[in-house]
C-alpha cells in the first residue's frame, strides 16, 4: 500500500514539448522515513474544475519496505510528465511533514517556449503542513 514520503526537499517544475503541444515536467526529491522504499512516484490530484489558485497538487508517495528497515531518513526522487493545462501557474508537492510550492512560469500573451528565463530554478518555498 502506498503512502506519503516523510518530507519534500526540492521541487523543479518546467515546461517541455513545443508551442503546439506543451508538457508539464515535474521532478521532486524527498526523504522517506526508512531505507528500501519502492515505486516512489508523483501522483497528481484530479480536479473536477480547475483550482482557483492555478496550482496543480501532487503527492510524493511510495511503497514502504515489506520487512524491517533501518529507521533513518533515505533520499527518494520521482518525476511526472503530462499535458500542460492552460490554467496552471504552479505545482504543490505534498509529503507527510511538509509541502513545497513551485511556480512553473507566468502566462502571457507572448508565450515563447524558447524563453530560458521563464522559470527561476532557485524560486519555490517550503511550507509545513501546520501552516496550511
Amino acid at each position: 500500500m502506498s503512502e506519503l514520503v516523510r518530507e519534500i526537499v526540492e521541487v523543479a517544475a518546467m515546461v517541455g514539448g513545443d508551442a503546439d503541444d506543451p508538457l508539464l515536467i515535474v521532478e521532486a526529491d524527498g526523504l522517506a522515513p526508512t531505507a528500501g522504499w519502492t515505486h516512489v512516484r508523483l501522483e497528481p490530484h484530479v480536479y473536477i474544475t480547475p483550482p482557483d489558485d492555478g496550482v496543480q497538487d501532487f503527492d510524493l508517495v511510495g511503497d514502504r519496505p515489506a520487512g524491517s528497515a533501518a529507521d533513518a531518513l533515505a533520499p527518494v526522487e520521482a518525476g511526472w510528465e503530462g499535458p500542460l493545462a492552460d490554467w496552471l501557474i504552479g505545482v504543490r508537492i505534498h509529503a507527510a511533514d511538509n509541502m513545497v510550492e513551485e511556480e512553473v512560469f507566468e502566462f502571457g500573451d507572448d508565450f515563447d517556449d524558447d524563453d530560458d528565463d521563464a522559470r527561476d530554478p532557485d524560486e519555490g518555498h517550503v511550507r509545513d503542513n501546520e501552516d496550511a
